[in-house]
């Protein structure tokens, strides 16, 4: 998405056409790709999301509380699509569970926000480890060095969207083994 701040006014329209151009090759590509992994991707998150009897509804959930630290009911209503009393029984759900937990909000103490508990993160660090092992099953037999150019390529990507509000991004250098 391109932010309201961008030179471009936020428009994909007013952007020059070497750059919808390359996006859209992009797109493409990435569209391919997504749906040569998605099978695995997709069928360990099922799996999870049954073992931790979570919704579809409340995964999203969790992964906005991450994006946005502390929100309110309000927002993560709009962040997920669903109306605030849908979202509200979501919170209450996910609190109930140990996954969410309210505060006062300090700039509106008639607000409460909801963050992610050490518990949210934790299930949320899971599906990611899993989500990451997919694309490593895929990845693993392709040849080294067709993999570190992706992988350059694909952080100079991320460098490039960080600054626009992408959020953080893990590091892709590989963990070092004692």
């Amino acid at each position: 998405m391109i932010p309201p701040d961008h030179p471009s006014g936020g428009k994909l329209e007013n952007l020059p056409a070497e750059h919808r151009e390359a996006a859209e090759e992009l797109g493409h590509a990435m569209k391919q790709l997504h749906r040569l992994i998605s099978s695995r991707v997709m069928r360990g998150m099922q799996a999870e999301l049954i073992d931790l009897d979570l919704s579809f509804s409340q995964m999203t959930a969790l992964h906005q509380l991450r994006a946005g630290g502390g929100i309110t009911v309000t927002e993560l209503s709009a962040r997920t699509r669903l109306s605030v009393p849908a979202a509200s029984h979501l919170v209450e759900r996910l609190v109930q569970r140990g996954l969410a937990g309210r505060e006062e909000n300090p700039g509106n103490r008639r607000e409460k926000l909801v963050r992610l508990t050490p518990a949210g993160l934790e299930v949320l660090g899971s599906m990611d480890r899993n989500f990451v092992t997919g694309y490593v099953s895929t990845f693993a037999p392709l040849q080294p060095a067709t993999v570190r150019a992706a992988t350059q390529t694909l952080m100079a990507l991320l460098g490039e969207l960080e600054p626009q509000g992408a959020g953080p991004c893990e590091s892709a250098a590989p963990k070092e083994t004692p």
